[in-house]
């Protein structure tokens, strides 16, 4: 869990990071266009105003990054909890269409300044890559 005071500037934030907000801070959904349709992180962000607190949750430890003017970031969706409003973002793939498309996974957004970006540690993506197989392997074959 994450606790940080907004001030009236915006947020974007991942719509599974949000777990609550003080009633000054007014919470829109907002569709995330094309350019993230397939994001495994789904469709919506939420958008994050008003003075107040503002509670996310993340898979591992959020680190809070500052971008300045014109600095760049590069982040794997995976990873990306929140960043301010105005900064600039595109996503794109850096992997093969197919694994792209069918996973999710290659997606990366960069992320041009100045800003604030939160970021997690880990990525659940990441884990259910790794622990899928294990499962399989472990399962009897039920096909007998």
């Amino acid at each position: 869990m994450f606790t940080l005071e907004l001030t009236g500037a915006p947020l974007m934030v991942q719509s599974g990071s949000y777990v609550a907000s003080s009633e000054e801070i007014a919470i829109d959904t907002r569709f995330g266009g094309a350019k993230t349709f397939f994001a495994s992180e789904g469709l919506f962000m939420l958008r994050c105003t008003g003075a107040g607190t503002l509670i996310l949750s993340s898979y591992g430890a959020i680190h809070e990054v500052r971008l300045a003017p014109g600095e760049r970031l590069t982040v794997d969706t995976g990873h990306l909890v929140a960043f301010d409003e105005d900064i600039g973002f595109s996503v794109r793939a850096v992997g093969g269409l197919k694994s792209t498309l069918f996973s999710g996974e290659g997606l990366v957004v960069d992320l041009t300044g100045p800003g604030r970006i939160l970021t997690q540690t880990r990525s659940t993506d990441a884990l259910l890559t790794w622990l899928t197989p294990q499962v399989q392997r472990r399962m009897p074959n039920r096909s007998r």
